[in-house]
């Protein structure tokens, strides 16, 4: 019963050991090629095709939307949306602003540290708006039917 059992361990070694040796491939040889029968061989590469991927329109429909005040500025700075969608002013800096809108007849509302103040937008236009207290921050509201 042992000389079965170390012969098929002797067995088992032997094929895990020749599985896991890897032959190198023979390289070629060496052979001269004669002048007269080389060929230059030249290639041009044809570029490939290139698909152009055209985004669908995106359906907008009313909603709130987000507008983050910062340090540097309105994000996003300008956004579109439908008739009747209400745009919410989140203040994440940690100075005051004072969102002034340009157009749209809108009145200007301070934000605090951390406060927020939303508008609903009722009729299509642009609005654009800015920050009295850092007047280089400037965004815009499209609304859509």
């Amino acid at each position: 019963m042992q000389k079965w059992l170390a012969l098929i361990t002797l067995v088992a070694v032997l094929v895990l050991v020749g599985g896991c040796v890897q032959e190198t491939p023979a390289e070629p040889s060496s052979m001269p090629v004669p002048a007269t029968t080389a060929k230059q061989v030249t290639t041009q590469k044809t570029p490939l095709p290139v698909a152009t991927i055209i985004p669908p329109t995106p359906t907008l429909t009313p909603t709130e939307l987000t507008v983050w005040i910062y340090d540097t500025g309105f994000s996003p700075k300008e956004v579109t949306v439908k008739v009747g969608s209400q745009v919410r002013w989140v203040n994440a800096d940690e100075g005051p602003h004072r969102v002034s809108f340009v157009t749209g007849g809108f009145t200007a509302f301070l934000l605090a540290p951390g406060q927020s103040s939303s508008q609903k937008f009722t009729r299509p236009g642009v609005y654009e708006y800015s920050c009295i207290i850092a007047p280089a921050m400037q965004g815009r509201v499209t609304v859509v039917e």
